[in-house]
């Protein structure tokens, strides 16, 4: 769950799957005269539409801080119950392709590879475990061998990462300006620095790794009026009758 402010104390509740989605959509223009599209295109755009989809169990029951806010990924749920829910994800990507699997278990594991808790170590290795299986399993595939190789995984990964980083800036939003080190140009191992500016619902990129002059996106919530609950119940009952607020962005390049 993403909680954002808004004026007047009211909170917007995001989906972390909503949020994937828009991430999704700050990707699916990736790739130019300067910056090679991803491949497989359509794998690793659905990778990162569903990055975050193991939370979707927990969302439909979403938890209170020990003060009676809305809890948001940053603060909960603790640490083996997170990693739970990632390795969840990993198993529903699978389901839809074993390559989406790969890169949403790599993308966790380089935002918990620090952890050196026995629970994110050992999550940490099956997808590494995960990789190494899928490159026997698709040897005989050209295309999605070459996929598994480590720079294309590498570079898939980090545009799942600039998705995810892009959509966060906006929907949070923590500065008014970021810089996304190391993204990629190719799949060789190439990389860039892009920096992403927001001006009130514009956003603009430098260099712009994008195949269009300009694009829209957004994202919905649900609009609570209140700013603590008694317990979880009044709060889930207050998500359901709260009102649904989409946020708009529009995605232009510099002149």
């Amino acid at each position: 769950m993403i909680v954002r402010k808004l004026p007047g104390g009211k909170l917007l509740c995001i989906h972390q799957t909503s949020h994937a989605l828009m991430a999704h959509d700050f990707c699916r223009h990736w790739g130019n005269r300067d910056f090679a599209r991803p491949e497989p295109n359509s794998i690793v755009l659905a990778a990162i539409a569903q990055h975050d989809n193991g939370w979707t169990q927990w969302e439909q029951h979403p938890a209170l801080n020990d003060d009676g806010s809305p809890m948001d990924f940053l603060h909960g749920p603790d640490g083996v119950e997170k990693i739970a829910l990632w390795q969840r994800g990993v198993d529903h990507a699978y389901a839809q392709h074993p390559y989406m699997a790969v890169l949403v278990g790599r993308h966790a594991s380089l935002l918990y590879g620090e952890d050196s808790s026995s629970s994110t170590v050992a999550f940490v290795a099956r997808q590494q475990q995960l990789l190494t299986d899928m490159r026997q399993q698709f040897a005989g595939d050209p295309e999605m061998s070459a996929a598994f190789g480590d720079a294309a995984v590498v570079a898939n990964t980090r545009i799942l990462q600039f998705g995810d980083s892009a959509s966060l800036q906006v929907v949070i939003p923590w500065a008014e300006s970021r810089t996304f080190a190391d993204c990629p140009i190719d799949s060789s191992g190439a990389t860039v620095a892009i920096k992403m500016r927001i001006e009130g619902d514009a956003v603009t990129f430098s260099p712009w790794p994008f195949d269009v002059a300009a694009f829209a996106v957004n994202i919905h919530g649900r609009l609570l009026s209140q700013q603590q609950f008694a317990h979880e119940r009044e709060y889930h009952a207050a998500l359901q009758a709260a009102p649904i607020r989409t946020l708009r962005w529009s995605v232009v390049r510099e002149l």
